[in-house]
């Protein structure tokens, strides 16, 4: 009986003593890493999604307004375009007396501008510089005398500001979208000897074309006369007792 006893108690110690399985021992700690690692994995992304949300994303720039002073604050704020706050109006042409790209001659008088598309002879006649561009009169006593000439080759009046068609807030040429507050629809050419040569237009150039053309090639006055005279235009003697001069001199 004592022999059975010592022999059970060394085969319990044997088994105490015996090394643990490599394979068990790094099963379990595998399982006790996974939800370790993933529970380390949410708080990193939870701290990169704080970061980004106090800094922004580092290459990626929000775009900002230009700020303006605020009289109540030290701090800039930017103003935004709203209904106390419209959005600023950009220019629109004409902005000169005459412009390469704009091409036509214009003048400021009265709340309003005078518009006209002249020929290279009719600038010439105005002592208008075809090939820069020429800045209206600083003193409106000079820019009214020469509107006072540019009305006598038939200029268009628009009103300013000017009153915009529906849906339409804005063009690059006002006279492209608005119509003239006063239209004029008469082409005039002065001969050297006196006088002036008229063309109603009023019905549209239907039937002048191709003859027409010959506005835009006569290289003198002179030519140009001829071309409105072939045109069926009318020559007045007396500019003054002509009913058609007589209106563009007023303004």
């Amino acid at each position: 009986m004592a022999s059975f006893l010592d022999e059970k108690s060394t085969k319990a110690e044997m088994h105490a003593r015996r090394p643990t399985d490599p394979k068990s021992s790094k099963s379990s700690r595998t399982r006790t890493s996974k939800p370790l690692l993933a529970i380390l994995t949410l708080l990193s992304l939870a701290g990169a999604a704080f970061y980004f949300y106090r800094n922004g994303v580092p290459f990626y720039q929000t775009p900002t307004l230009s700020p303006s002073w605020n009289d109540e604050s030290e701090w800039p704020i930017p103003k935004i375009p709203g209904p106390e706050l419209p959005a600023p109006v950009e220019p629109f042409e004409p902005l000169k007396r005459y412009s390469l790209d704009y091409g036509k001659v214009a003048c400021w008088q009265d709340g309003g501008v005078w518009i006209k598309e002249l020929t290279p002879v009719e600038m010439s006649s105005l002592g208008i510089d075809r090939f820069r561009d020429t800045a209206r009169a600083l003193e409106q006593a000079d820019e009214d005398a020469f509107c006072t000439r540019l009305r006598m080759h038939g200029a268009s009046f628009w009103q300013l500001p000017p009153q915009w068609p529906e849906h339409v807030n804005w063009c690059e040429a006002m006279d492209d979208c608005v119509k003239p507050t006063k239209k004029v629809t008469l082409e005039v050419a002065f001969p050297t000897s006196g006088g002036v040569w008229m063309l109603d237009t009023s019905q549209g150039w239907e039937g002048l074309y191709p003859q027409s053309l010959g506005l835009r090639n006569a290289l003198t006055m002179d030519e140009r006369c001829e071309v409105i005279k072939h045109l069926g235009g009318r020559f007045c003697e007396d500019i003054q007792a002509c009913p058609e001069m007589v209106a563009l001199s007023r303004p």
